[in-house]
């Protein structure tokens, strides 16, 4: 993985302070009078500015409590695979927004279904007064926010981390003690769902 790209540790962005969320809380957090945001992982330049200049500008007024945002990205897939991510995070004691890409959707899909600490996910698609609307009906409760497109399953997921890893369909069909054809069904879904085959999307996805 890059250098620039630092998964252990995140600042608040919500000052020029930055101070420390991540690995070890800063005291002046606790005596801040201001929510606190985050981006994880830390280190895209141009993520950190989308977020600040085109989600907290925008829906400030509708941020009632703080967030990180998670780069869902390609980038990551290999580290997203996995619900360690998802538990670091929650330690933050911070909303998990979920922002992804088009790649991705149906891994966000998965994670958003399956564990209650994901708050909200923004989609690739989704225009800037329509991710204000969201986050302001999330946060005051006012009816459930739409799922889109496609989710990947349990299996699929568990395919695809393991084809990822290096396995070949024989070795995942031992591991899960399941018909190959099976794997073989899982792997074309994963692919048709996610818009590439396993191959690309480990070579768009960076060393972890």
């Amino acid at each position: 993985m890059p250098d620039r790209f630092n998964l252990q540790k995140m600042n608040c962005i919500t000052c020029p302070l930055n101070c420390e969320i991540k690995p070890k809380t800063s005291l002046r957090v606790s005596f801040c009078q201001n929510f606190c945001f985050g981006i994880w992982p830390e280190g895209s330049g141009y993520f950190s500015i989308g977020i600040v200049e085109g989600v907290l500008k925008q829906s400030h007024n509708y941020l009632y409590n703080g967030c990180v945002f998670v780069d869902f990205s390609i980038s990551f897939l290999r580290l997203l695979m996995d619900r360690q991510w998802i538990d670091y995070l929650l330690e933050t004691r911070l909303n998990i927004i979920v922002v992804c890409d088009k790649h991705l959707q149906p891994l966000a899909n998965y994670w958003l279904k399956n564990e209650t600490g994901i708050f909200l996910i923004i989609y690739p698609n989704d225009s800037m007064p329509y991710v204000t609307e969201k986050i302001k009906n999330k946060f005051i409760g006012r009816g459930a926010v739409p799922v889109k497109g496609e989710t990947l399953s349990k299996l699929e997921l568990n395919v695809l981390r393991e084809l990822m890893a290096g396995r070949d369909c024989t070795s995942v069909a031992a591991l899960f003690n399941i018909d190959i054809r099976s794997v073989y069904a899982a792997k074309q879904r994963v692919e048709k769902k996610m818009g590439n085959d396993v191959n690309d999307l480990f070579r768009f996805s960076l060393a972890m």
